[in-house]
């Protein structure tokens, strides 16, 4: 072959090759993924919580600014830019934008001036929101909404903590979203749980929409007094109610978890969840009217649940007739397990033994001392011994953390030991759905 034919051949290879690797890379990266809002707020509240014309507050903005804040995705594929329009389009401004796809942008705005927002987000490929959705008609009044609130927010406090549900009550719309009916029997059976309420809270942000509803974030300290236990309890944190106007004025439409009325029908009353209450301890209402104290992760588990963490107290005999085989016991399914305790494994969550009860790999124990299981309302977050077997001693009560991180505590109520024979009696509660509160 020529020279020149040689060359001629070598350069079709090459342009096929690379032609071929590039339209590969492009249908590589050929995503059909959509850029996603996963959240935007207006002022700390969400844009689907409020009708496209919104009213803010001039004393409820943070250092006088309309703070716009949220976060997008796109799939497989990088935010590349995030605009934001405040007249309806006629321009466009860069938001503040990181590689997580957070953005944010603020500005101070004029009184009485209406405000059309937009807001765009566009990736790597040039693909964008659905820029349209995401309209606010914004306008700022001198209006002093927080005195409304405020109206409103102490004389529903001052009716709870004295115990006075008419008047509670009358401060509440006849729409209310989680049931009016159920509401006032909530609150009913707060003041059969609770003495001694005291209440106080700190505003936030007020933010009011066009629709006539108003969304308040606060923050709150709570003390109270179970009448079943008669012990103190305190929490604070930060909730969100709704409140609506109408002829009567301003009632509350709609209340989130962590609740501060209702607790007893938390399920019903409230309506949704604050996530900025996340790391904080909250007061709970239980099916038996038992107040206790649990981790925001767990009454949101509560709440989802149904509202009732009471579980069966139930009973089971292990037995023990020679020195190499002893039952065992798995909680999650009530059943008894044929054991040989010389083995280095354990079939269930424990089995009996001449020297106690061995525990499975993964499975912690602790001594609760001399007490009923029925007294037993929540499990410990800690102290939990990682050991091969248990010593135990009949009257005392044992708490374990099992291998799937889920609780159990046991009683031992009869234990007949010259082993062998050994014939132990335990009364246990099993929590299935990972919560420490029985």
């Amino acid at each position: 072959m020529k020279l020149s034919g040689r060359i001629l051949l070598l350069f079709f290879l090459f342009f096929a090759f690379t032609s071929e690797g590039h339209a590969k890379w492009w249908i590589f990266g050929a995503s059909e993924d959509n850029v996603e809002l996963q959240y935007i707020y207006l002022n700390k509240v969400s844009f689907s919580e409020t009708g496209t014309k919104v009213m803010l507050f001039r004393e409820t903005l943070p250092n006088g600014m309309v703070m716009i804040q949220g976060k997008a995705t796109a799939g497989m594929n990088k935010i590349g830019s995030a605009r934001v329009s405040i007249d309806g389009k006629q321009s466009w401004l860069d938001m503040k934008l990181n590689d997580s796809g957070a953005f944010e942008y603020g500005f101070k705005p004029e009184l009485n001036r209406p405000y059309r927002i937009y807001v765009e987000i566009t990736d790597t490929r040039g693909k964008t929101n659905n820029v349209e959705s995401t309209l606010k008609e914004v306008t700022v009044s001198t209006q002093n909404v927080y005195g409304v609130v405020r109206s409103i927010l102490d004389g529903l406090i001052d009716a709870y903590q004295k115990e006075r549900p008419q008047e509670f009550m009358a401060l509440i719309s006849d729409d209310f979203t989680g049931d009016k009916t159920l509401l006032d029997r909530a609150v009913r059976k707060d003041f059969s749980a609770f003495d001694n309420i005291m209440l106080r809270y700190v505003l936030a942000n007020v933010t009011v929409d066009t629709t006539g509803k108003i969304f308040v974030t606060f923050t709150y300290n709570r003390q109270v007094t179970s009448a079943r236990s008669g012990r103190t309890l305190q929490d604070n944190a930060a909730t969100q109610m709704t409140f609506k106007l109408g002829d009567g004025g301003a009632k509350i439409y709609s209340m989130k978890w962590p609740l501060i009325f209702g607790l007893s029908d938390s399920s019903n009353v409230s309506q949704g969840f604050v996530s900025e209450a996340s790391g904080t301890d909250v007061i709970i209402v239980d099916g038996r009217g038992r107040a206790k104290k649990v981790s925001y992760q767990e009454s949101v588990r509560f709440v989802k649940e149904g509202g009732t963490t009471t579980v069966e107290t139930k009973s089971v005999t292990l037995h023990m007739t020679s020195f190499t085989v002893g039952e065992g016991f798995k909680f999650s399914t009530d059943a008894r397990t044929s054991e040989v305790p010389a083995s280095p494994s354990v079939v269930g969550d424990i089995a009996l033994t001449c020297n106690g009860l061995k525990l499975n790999t993964g499975v912690s124990a602790q001594d609760l001392g001399v007490k009923s299981v029925d007294s037993v309302n929540e499990a410990p977050s800690s102290g939990y011994t990682v050991t091969v077997s248990i010593v135990i001693t009949q009257g005392h009560s044992y708490a374990f953390k099992l291998a799937d991180g889920k609780y159990a505590v046991i009683e031992i109520v009869n234990d007949m030991s010259d082993c062998p024979p050994r014939t132990t009696t335990l009364r246990y509660k099993y929590q299935p759905n990972g919560s420490r509160t029985f």
